[in-house]
């Protein structure tokens, strides 16, 4: 698995180039590795974007992450939109 710290920089990249949310969850998944927690992956999103753990618990078992939910990516994008459009608009400037 790799560091959460370094996969949250990618995060934040991700984010201003104009990437999708669930593209940039499936990103971390991939990154992440099978063996990853609930808890790194929350972490990457906490310290690239600023992700409060309210609006990330959300997406607990989204894919798999962490659970079974059934979470829609429509959700993953209503939790992590507020995060990710503010830098994709930063990037349009």
């Amino acid at each position: 698995m790799k560091d959460p710290k370094s996969v949250a920089l990618g995060v934040r990249e991700r984010a201003m180039r104009g990437d999708d949310a669930v593209d940039i969850a499936l990103w971390v998944k991939a990154e992440l590795g099978d063996g990853a927690t609930f808890f790194a992956f929350a972490s990457c999103f906490f310290h690239g974007l600023g992700v409060p753990v309210h609006a990330i618990r959300e997406l607990e078992g989204w894919n798999g992450v962490g659970g079974d939910r059934d979470v829609p990516d429509a959700d993953v994008r209503t939790s992590l939109d507020p995060y990710v459009l503010p830098l994709r608009q930063q990037r349009q400037v």
